[in-house]
């Protein structure tokens, strides 16, 4: 296994430096010349991640990891379970402050997609987390294989990563878990929990909550927030 990156900074830069890999796209690295508002779209989505983790890299207590980037989601946001209409503000129960600093910077292109995108794993996972009293700043949203796996020749389709891709980018999780002081993981969806069974961590999966499983999602989680031991933060780590 690869040296963990020891920044956030040096973390974006092993997730642009993976291989190039059919029918993939890498959010940080690749420009999608269709769907991506312009050439500096790769370079935003990658200060965003940035911004994102460098926001927690004290207070994280928590990683919940799903399959794949969606393309409504990471693929323009950078970001794991989080999509436009979070970042630019403009969503009615999930705040963009939750996420980053300050409002983010959308990068797809309004002459494909005139508003910018929602996604419903993204408003699921962040209006649920929220309303459970976890703070943004606990907890980090990733995926088991961190690129956009789509269908041949359909870059706006998702489809679920091969073994031999969660193979390649396989050193990517451990090293976002050390970075983040090795928090505790929770596992959405099967195809999480066996890869993460696959580095050393059995943790059951909590249900993903797309293809009608928000409810079970829900209920999952609340449950696990119940047994979940807090602590508080001292202040000066605290964000808005």
């Amino acid at each position: 296994m690869k040296a963990s990156a020891r920044t956030p900074e040096a973390f974006v830069q092993q997730l642009q430096a993976l291989p190039p890999l059919p029918n993939v796209f890498n959010p940080w690295r690749d420009f999608d010349e269709v769907n991506d508002s312009s050439t500096s779209a790769p370079r935003q989505r990658a200060e965003q991640l940035r911004s994102y983790l460098a926001q927690r890299l004290r207070t994280t207590r928590l990683v919940l990891v799903a399959e794949a980037p969606s393309w409504r989601g990471a693929k323009f946001t950078g970001i794991a379970m989080t999509s436009e209409r979070i970042l630019l503000n403009e969503h009615p129960n999930v705040p963009a402050s939750a996420v980053l600093p300050s409002i983010g910077e959308r990068t797809s292109s309004e002459r494909q997609f005139p508003r910018c995108l929602a996604e419903q794993t993204a408003t699921i996972v962040w209006s649920h987390l929220l309303k459970n009293e976890f703070r943004s700043d606990e907890f980090v949203l990733w995926n088991a294989f961190p690129c956009h796996p789509y269908e041949a020749g359909n870059p706006c389709s998702n489809r679920k990563p091969g073994l031999d891709e969660l193979k390649v980018t396989a050193d990517v999780l451990p090293s976002l878990l050390a970075l983040l002081g090795k928090p505790k993981v929770v596992p959405v969806g099967k195809v999480a929990e066996r890869a993460l069974k696959k580095l050393g961590v059995s943790v059951p999966a909590v249900r993903h909550p797309a293809k009608g499983g928000a409810k079970s999602f829900r209920d999952e989680i609340t449950q696990f927030v119940e047994d979940f031991p807090r602590q508080d933060v001292p202040a000066e780590t605290q964000r808005a």
